[in-house]
């Protein structure tokens, strides 16, 4: 059976200019424009028979080694995506080539403004299941700003604990209560304020709202991993939470003297 390297390999885009390449590994250098490597390249290695991963071919050259940021793992790999791409034929091949193409022009932006462009990423770990929910819950209904807002900490109903809509295992609760979002409607000869279980589309908001309790868990959950593993930042990101820690008052654990 052919190798996802040799449909990569066959399938090249005019911006990555191969140096050598077997059935199981491809090396070359990316020469994206509007990036910071347009014009001598970034030098990288990318390997495996069926599901491929990229690095740097020498790695920390021009990229961190790692960076949870920045979407480098731990074994200096890019994460390209939730879930890695099987490439079994040429049109496989393609896709995988866009997904590196999308990712190293984050990376520009990254190395450039010491940020990741928003909505071009999902979250670290099992969180970004969930925010993959969350983005796809929000879309239906009709939320996506509303939820991008919450997301990132603007006071919301979606995160407001008070509100209690759900329970432990995310089943909407306190139907007799108000709408969390105000939602009004006609008794009477007068608009009052619906009731949850009045509300139609109470149980795609109350997912909505688990699946954001279910991001923020996990996410915090991944970051308290990565910081008893005694990784150390890169320092190349704004907004860290990596580098916050380490630049905490009592650091890493230890009390100042």
């Amino acid at each position: 059976m052919k190798s996802a390297i040799l449909y990569l390999a066959e399938t090249a885009p005019a911006w990555f200019s191969i140096e050598k390449s077997n059935r199981d590994n491809l090396v070359g250098r990316a020469r994206l424009p509007k990036t910071p490597w347009a014009a001598d390249g970034l030098h990288l290695h990318v390997f495996g028979r069926e599901v491929p991963r990229a690095r740097e071919e020498v790695s920390g050259t021009d990229l961190p080694c790692r960076c949870p940021e920045r979407h480098i793992q731990g074994d200096q790999t890019f994460c390209l995506g939730l879930r890695y791409l099987r490439v079994q034929s040429p049109e496989k091949a393609r896709q995988w080539w866009v997904q590196l193409d999308q990712f190293l022009k984050c990376q520009g932006v990254a190395e450039l403004t010491r940020v990741w462009p928003v909505n071009q990423s999902l979250d670290h770990g099992e969180a970004g299941e969930h925010h993959e929910r969350a983005l796809s819950l929000a879309a239906e209904a009709g939320l996506e700003e509303e939820y991008a807002s919450a997301r990132l900490g603007e006071p919301s109903w979606l995160t407001d604990p008070k509100l209690h809509l759900f329970d432990k295992k995310g089943r909407p609760i306190n139907g007799r209560a108000p709408c969390p979002r105000v939602c009004k409607r006609r008794a009477r000869g007068r608009f009052v304020r619906t009731l949850r279980t009045d509300c139609d589309n109470r149980q795609l908001l109350v997912d909505l709202a688990y699946a954001e309790h279910q991001r923020r868990t996990a996410l915090d959950k991944y970051w308290k991993a990565v910081f008893a593993s005694g990784e150390k930042c890169c320092r190349t990101m704004r907004g860290c939470p990596l580098a916050a820690y380490e630049d905490r008052p009592e650091g890493n654990g230890k009390e100042n003297s």
